[in-house]
């Protein structure tokens, strides 16, 4: 491969982010809390990874300090947009729950979450006492052309102590190792499965 092709294949992935950033869901943005025509980067679903949120936020890449959550919300008028930034918070225990269940399901756990009631619970009180102590760090809004529907779409990050998720993830992992039956090798397995996925993820 030439380095002209490299080039052109660099420009030609920009210029799909870039493109990507304009819109939302495949419609054109028409207007922005920025004044800017283009959408911030942790407002794409999916679209990055979660060091480049820590970078962004001038945190330890190996060793942060916070953990980042992004919720969002929508209304049908520019007016509800504060509405919106508390829909988005109220949405946010859930939604982090859900994620830290699809973290442990991914860690080879899936069948505990999908029988025990008291793992589902417990994940879910922490996460609901986890959000209510975070501090929004974030928001943006934007419009979206042609949505008739909710057309404004609100977006928050925020933030909480390192250490909050590492106690979730310590009382996950006394469950999860009453479950497995005192399985060394397995605990193991998942217990570094999990401590893996959890970085990822927040």
């Amino acid at each position: 491969m030439n380095s002209k092709f490299l080039l052109v294949a660099g420009l030609l992935v920009l210029a799909s982010c870039s493109s990507a950033q304009k819109k939302y869901d495949g419609k054109e943005l028409q207007l922005t809390s920025s004044g800017e025509s283009s959408r911030p980067f942790w407002t794409m679903d999916g679209g990055y990874k979660i060091e480049k949120l820590r970078d962004h936020y001038n945190d330890d890449k190996d060793a942060p300090k916070n953990a980042y959550f992004v919720t969002q919300a929508s209304v049908m008028k520019a007016d509800l947009v504060p509405n919106c930034y508390n829909m988005a918070r109220t949405r946010a225990s859930a939604e982090v729950s859900e994620q830290v269940s699809d973290v442990v399901k991914q860690a080879g756990a899936m069948a505990v979450t999908n029988t025990s009631t008291e793992f589902n619970k417990m994940i879910e009180t922490q996460s609901k006492n986890m959000i209510v102590g975070a501090e929004m760090i974030d928001k943006t809004w934007f419009k979206v052309e042609g949505e008739e529907t909710n057309p404004y779409k609100c977006f928050i990050v925020l933030s909480v102590p390192r250490k909050n998720l590492d106690k979730l993830q310590q009382n996950m992992m006394t469950m999860l190792e009453k479950e497995m039956s005192g399985d060394p090798g397995m605990i193991k397995q998942v217990k570094e499965s999990v401590e893996k996925r959890m970085q990822e993820s927040f």
